[in-house]
């Protein structure tokens, strides 16, 4: 496992020294109308985003173009590894108008003052609450105050192979020990290793599947006054990489780099089992691409109380928007197209690639009920939904997340015991948070 790269380090470096100098006099944007004045000249905005299907945030520009021939729209693309780290640089030196932001990353990026409080500058914002699941609302809110709308919102779940399961007289399992007696049943069957897993120290998502999975035996990284629980061996957090360490170990886990490389994986007939983004399931079942599509299906997280990760990635505004009225007025225009009026984009996302959206009129849309009931259980997925938790997100959490991740890969796998990887994920997280004045 290769350590951080030292370029790395000094973002998270410059990261923390920002927001230790600069929060204190973040940018305050004054509360106004949405339209508080006539533009005479058209407005370009420049919108950021990780680089997932393109080609459809284009179409969606166009068309929001197309109704609004007085705003451009420019659009820049980085790599999701990449995404954080280029963005803390972009936000420091050349900040864009609009930006995808995240659960993970909202705490830290609205206490130095590079995105503008949505709820705050456009009070109109707030009529979205009450149609917003609430591991979206939450995940999209700081001290209070709306940042954005939902570009999507999805669970990270617990997804299995239904056939190769019923082929061998294996019932859906329930908990983490009946998971690894059915992976021991299909080891002995031939199946060499049951449970694939995307293991990459480099995603954001590695830790997010993590506390997905603690989530559902019941447990907490954190208690409420954001002390770390998860280096007590008797926490779930502790347990559970016990367990992955051990199924590791044992030759029942196989490891790729990304999700695009699980979905195919899955496809081979070689595993039964898998943790990632619930949108996942979209290309998994999908016949035009999938040998086994069909095949596959979700059951609610493994563990007592059957909990899941639930987040939002989301459509925020710069502060270096808001302060021009002009900029602000078609910067909102944007984010409400996106995220909100009649929910048409987030629509779309949901039937063209399967993602999972935050407004809760969607869980009963027609269209989306139709087409993700060819490949997944809607009802599972809304049950699963009601079980969500969002995960604690502090100024702080970003940069410790960078951290632990090589931590929690290397115990994974065995190149460190647990108890010193929890300890050492402890020390980091209790030094930045003093750091924090916390």
């Amino acid at each position: 496992m290769k350590d951080l790269k030292i370029s790395r380090l000094r973002i998270e470096t410059l990261a923390t020294v920002s927001l230790l100098g600069i929060a204190a006099s973040a940018l305050a944007v004054a509360p106004s109308p949405a339209r508080a004045q006539a533009c005479d000249a058209p407005v370009e905005l420049e919108f950021t985003v990780w680089n997932y299907s393109v080609d459809t945030i284009l179409d969606n520009i166009a068309k929001f173009q197309a109704e609004n021939p007085d705003i451009t729209v420019k659009l820049t693309d980085y790599a999701w590894p990449d995404y954080h780290d280029t963005m803390v640089l972009r936000f420091r030196n050349n900040p864009p108008d609009i930006a995808y932001s995240g659960e993970d990353w909202l705490p830290e990026w609205a206490s130095a003052g590079w995105l503008a409080p949505l709820e705050e500058i456009v009070p109109d914002v707030a009529k979205y609450k009450d149609v917003t699941v609430s591991y979206a609302l939450n995940d999209m809110t700081f001290e209070g105050t709306l940042y954005g709308l939902p570009y999507y919102a999805d669970l990270i779940t617990f997804q299995y192979n239904k056939d190769l399961l019923g082929e061998h007289g294996i019932e859906v399992p329930q908990t983490w020990t009946e998971v690894r007696a059915a992976a021991d049943t299909l080891a002995a069957a031939g199946i060499e290793k049951p449970f694939v897993y995307e293991y990459n120290q480099e995603l954001p998502n590695f830790y997010s599947a993590f506390v997905s999975q603690v989530y559902g035996r019941g447990g907490r990284m954190f208690d409420d006054e954001l002390n770390p629980l998860f280096d007590d061996p008797n926490s779930e957090a502790f347990k559970q990489l016990e367990w992955l360490q051990s199924l590791h170990g044992d030759g029942l886990m196989a490891l790729e780099t990304h999700e695009t490389k699980v979905v195919p994986a899955m496809n081979t007939g070689k595993h039964a089992f898998t943790v990632l983004f619930n949108y996942n399931m979209a290309a998994m079942n999908n016949a035009a691409n999938s040998r086994l599509a069909g095949s596959f299906d979700v059951a609610k997280m493994p563990g007592a109380a059957h909990g899941a990760y639930g987040f939002a990635k989301f459509y925020s505004m710069t502060s270096k928007a808001a302060e021009d009225p002009c900029r602000r007025d078609a910067a909102w225009r944007f984010i409400e197209y996106m995220g909100g009026g009649d929910f048409a984009i987030a629509e779309r996302w949901a039937v063209e690639k399967g993602l999972g959206f935050g407004q809760l009129p969607l869980f009963d849309n027609a269209e989306v009920q139709e087409t993700w009931g060819e490949w997944i259980n809607p009802a599972t997925f809304k049950e699963q939904a009601q079980l969500a938790q969002n995960a604690v997100q502090t100024p702080w959490k970003g940069i410790w997340s960078d951290q632990f991740r090589p931590i929690l890969a290397k115990a994974m796998v065995g190149d460190m015991s647990v108890q010193e990887a929890m300890d050492e994920g402890a020390r980091l997280w209790n030094e930045l948070k003093s750091q924090f004045g916390q």
